[in-house]
């Protein structure tokens, strides 16, 4: 799936949040597990059981009062600088105990890209300007220096392209990070799992 379509399947997903929240469609639980789950099956490799038993075993040691839940289940998830995060991931994490929550926001914190960077990374003047590396476009990098920023027409367009080349960044940033959580939980489950299997024998 390209950049652009999973752009336009996270505005999909945005508006029908907010079309769901407009209906109070929040009070059905079943429902909101149930779409919680599926958003998590798009962004990961994680089998749907899997999900369900680890969903329900997180539940169950980090419960929170219900009426924290109620409140926080209302009110959308904050990037930590600001950026907006895509529609699956802020569902996914609106979800999760404040435990898992904080891990998630600190491993994005350290990995999230800045704008003021960026900005400060393309003042450079071309071929020099290495604002594409730091956003982990290595090919367009090479490709931007060795036309010396497409004879400085390149860089000049990149002043008003940085904000979304950046959020862009930030966003597949978020969705690697969450679903390297999952696959942390996961393992640490099973390896749990099989403690407890080898102290029965």
């Amino acid at each position: 799936m390209t950049d652009k379509q999973e752009e336009m399947l996270d505005k999909i997903r945005e508006r029908v949040l907010e079309r769901e929240r407009e209906l109070q469609l929040e009070q059905d639980k079943d429902a909101s597990l149930e779409a919680t789950l599926q958003a998590l099956e798009e962004i990961t490799d994680v089998p749907r059981e899997e999900m369900e038993r680890i969903t329900a075993e997180i539940i169950a040691s980090y419960e929170e009062p219900k009426a924290s839940q109620e409140t926080s289940a209302n009110l959308p998830v904050p990037a930590p600088s600001g950026e907006t995060l895509p529609a699956t991931v802020r569902e996914a994490i609106s979800k999760l105990p404040p435990v898992l929550k904080d891990e998630f926001y600190e491993e994005y914190a350290l990995a999230e890209r800045k704008k003021g960077l960026s900005y400060l990374f393309w003042l450079i003047p071309p071929p020099f300007s290495c604002h594409y590396f730091y956003n982990n476009r290595i090919f367009t990098q090479v490709l931007y220096t060795l036309t010396c920023g497409g004879i400085f027409i390149w860089w000049l367009v990149d002043f008003f392209r940085l904000p979304q080349l950046v959020m862009d960044e930030n966003r597949k940033m978020a969705r690697k990070n969450l679903k390297k959580m999952m696959k942390h939980s996961l393992r640490r489950q099973r390896n749990e799992r099989k403690r407890l299997h080898r102290g029965k024998h």
